[in-house]
């Protein structure tokens, strides 16, 4: 059996054994499929943390908060190329040969034409993650269990990622977030942006804010173009 045979057999099993207790009716796996749909419930809590940072008296943290909002488009930017360009793997819950059963309220069509691998979800809540860390140690650690435990290991759960889909999302995650931070380029990007916040505030405020409410939707109309792209260069549109 060759490596990818047995990550896949893996995969497999941990999908079967989830599925098993979350295709039971019951109100706790009701609530899961019900909040893995609300965008704006996973991702408040970090848009609220942004924004208390980036109103500290002083102005000191505000470079860090616009080097970690970068690392999460770079993140989902890189997703979004291996999800277009890698051969596609349907999610759990499409895969015929697991006879998956699918959790009370999960749609048969959810996601149907995105590939499973890798996770944005995790890419983009583990930059998050990074920013946190970045932010505060004690913020950094509580923002990445609500990250693993409401948003990507749920998913997991219900059926929508194969695990494997969920650790390589966060591994480009926790790159991109790494390099936006650390990298010598982060001490260039935030101050300039954060100068130009400061010269051009009306200006700066509109186009953040365009960028929260597409961070609030996790770049959903981004993903829908990307698709419709990806249709037209392969003839399928």
């Amino acid at each position: 059996m060759s490596i990818i045979d047995a990550i896949l057999t893996v995969d497999f099993n941990i999908a079967q054994a989830l599925n098993a207790w979350a295709s039971k009716p019951t109100t706790f796996n009701r609530l899961i499929v019900l909040f893995n749909e609300n965008n704006f419930a996973k991702m408040a809590p970090f848009v609220c943390m942004a924004a208390w940072y980036w109103n500290k008296p002083g102005g000191r943290t505000r470079p860090i908060v616009i080097n970690g909002l970068a690392g999460i488009f770079v993140a989902f930017f890189i997703g979004r190329i291996l999800q277009v360009s890698l051969p596609f793997r349907a999610r759990p819950i499409h895969t015929e040969a697991l006879h998956l059963i699918l959790p009370n309220g999960e749609s048969p069509d959810i996601l149907g034409g995105w590939s499973s691998f890798p996770s944005d979800h995790a890419a983009i809540f583990m930059a998050l993650s990074m920013l946190a860390f970045a932010l505060s140690r004690r913020t950094g650690v509580l923002a990445l269990l609500y990250a693993l435990l409401v948003v990507i290991l749920p998913r997991v759960y219900i059926g929508v990622h194969f695990m494997t889909d969920t650790l390589a999302g966060m591994l480009v995650g926790g790159i991109a977030g790494w390099i936006a931070l650390r990298s010598s380029l982060a001490a260039i990007v935030g101050p300039a942006v954060n100068r130009f916040a400061l010269r051009y505030p009306s200006l700066f405020y509109a186009l953040a804010m365009l960028f929260i409410g597409q961070l609030i939707q996790m770049f959903s109309d981004v993903r829908m173009y990307a698709s419709v792209l990806k249709g037209i260069l392969s003839g399928t549109f």
